[in-house]
């Protein structure tokens, strides 16, 4: 099992600690250390203006809100808000964090922000890190889970 995992959090899981795939919790509480990265998820339109400031707000209240909940099972993680281009928001978090492995939660397809697209896929072709899938509807429940 890794010691440091980075989560990208595009969505929050309703009841982690029930509705997690048992090797997604195993795995977190064997992890020394986890980083958890919400990036801002502006509109198109919002991007273009660099209107940011709703989007900023509501990746530091899902950041609150995962690592509230992750505290029943495991010590809290490091808490980032990401930029809203998630290589880069990887890009930044790797450049100060040695993760070993990550996790992105994301939407379903249907249902995904334009900048969730093939994220854990990129995230593996250009960082070389073994990473998994976990789909979230915007409700918060898990749909899927695609191990690295």
């Amino acid at each position: 099992m890794p010691d440091h995992v980075l989560i990208l959090a595009n969505e929050y899981v309703v009841d982690a600690q029930r509705s997690l795939p048992p090797a997604l919790i195993a795995q977190s509480r064997s992890t020394r250390e986890v980083l958890l990265v919400a990036p801002i998820m502006p509109s198109r339109l919002q991007s273009l203006c660099s209107d940011i400031d709703r989007a900023r707000s509501a990746a530091d209240a899902l950041l609150r809100r995962i690592a509230n909940d992750m505290s029943r099972f495991r010590a809290p993680p490091g808490l980032q808000i990401g930029d809203e281009d998630q290589l880069t928001a990887v890009s930044d978090a790797l450049a100060t964090f040695p993760a070993e492995a990550c996790v992105v939660i994301a939407h379903p397809d249907g249902c995904r922000h334009y900048r969730e697209r093939d994220v854990a896929e990129r995230i593996r072709a250009r960082f070389n890190l073994p990473t998994s899938l976990l789909t979230v509807t915007p409700q918060g429940r898990v749909t899927g889970f695609e191990p690295s």
